[in-house]
């Protein structure tokens, strides 16, 4: 897909445009989603403002001071489609933009992790693919592949494809790929959509638990794909993001096992 999609004599990002998409339909899931959670509507818009812009200034602040040497000047600190966010740094931001709206309104922040949790899994799950569709975020070289024309390939083994980006992409063209951002961005639109049928079928919830239950699905997806990313390896083949699923999946264990021994009901 190209980076620039043009309308007339107007050029428009690829990336913000589906990132725009994304947040409109995460906008309208989270108010119809707000009342099985327990939040009111207007509480629910202030929870996704603050969370969305929280996240976006965050993770584009720590992209910037963790790739300063890719910023020529103060105008490009705004070019979001030049480089994109962090994700760490969006995470952080999205908790903190969170944890104080429902500061500010007297909401137990279990409930807003609750919903965020849903939020976060639709809006991961476009941005991932989205930005595997401009090239960002590749994973590790398949070794085994034979075509390297532009586009999607199959493969015998998993995760039985992989892409190759055409000149012109962010990514190296002619190179084939794992798709990691591809594969991400289809689990968690799976986790979103399953949460969102979770909370709606099961009445007998406590705060937390699908946060919980988010955390532990985040933790075992980066633990299975990990292995496929470019991530830093920290200890005997295990990647950073492999390692950061796993203190993600035993947290979520944990945290589930505590919230169900008090059971506090939504």
């Amino acid at each position: 897909m190209p980076f620039y999609i043009r309308i007339g004599k107007f050029a428009v990002s690829t990336l913000g445009l589906m990132i725009t998409i994304s947040l409109f339909i995460s906008y309208v899931v989270s108010l119809q989603i707000s009342r099985y959670i327990g939040i009111l509507k207007s509480q629910t818009e202030n929870i996704f403002l603050a969370g969305a812009l929280s996240g976006i200034f965050f993770g584009r602040l720590s992209y910037i001071i963790k790739n300063h040497d890719q910023i020529p000047n103060v105008i490009s600190v705004f070019q979001i489609w030049n480089g994109g966010i962090d994700y760490y740094g969006t995470m952080i931001g999205v908790i903190i933009g969170v944890v104080s709206v429902a500061w500010l309104y007297n909401i137990p922040i279990l409930k807003a992790l609750d919903i965020t949790s849903i939020i976060g899994s639709l809006m991961l799950g476009f941005g991932y693919i989205s930005a595997g569709l401009v090239g960002f975020g590749f994973g590790r070289p398949v070794p085994m592949a034979v075509d390297v024309t532009p586009g999607f390939h199959l493969l015998k083994v998993f995760p039985f494809f992989y892409v190759v980006y055409k000149f012109g992409d962010i990514a190296p063209p002619s190179i084939p790929f794992y798709p990691v951002q591809f594969i991400y961005g289809t689990l968690f639109l799976l986790f979103g959509i399953s949460l969102i049928f979770y909370v709606i079928k099961k009445q007998n919830r406590f705060m937390g638990e699908v946060f919980s239950i988010f955390l532990m699905l985040y933790g075992i997806s980066n633990i299975i794909i990990g292995y496929y990313t470019i991530s830093r390896v920290v200890f005997n083949h295990i990647t950073l993001e492999q390692l950061f699923g796993l203190l993600s999946f035993i947290s979520g264990f944990v945290i589930l096992m505590l919230l169900k021994s008090e059971k506090t009901n939504v």
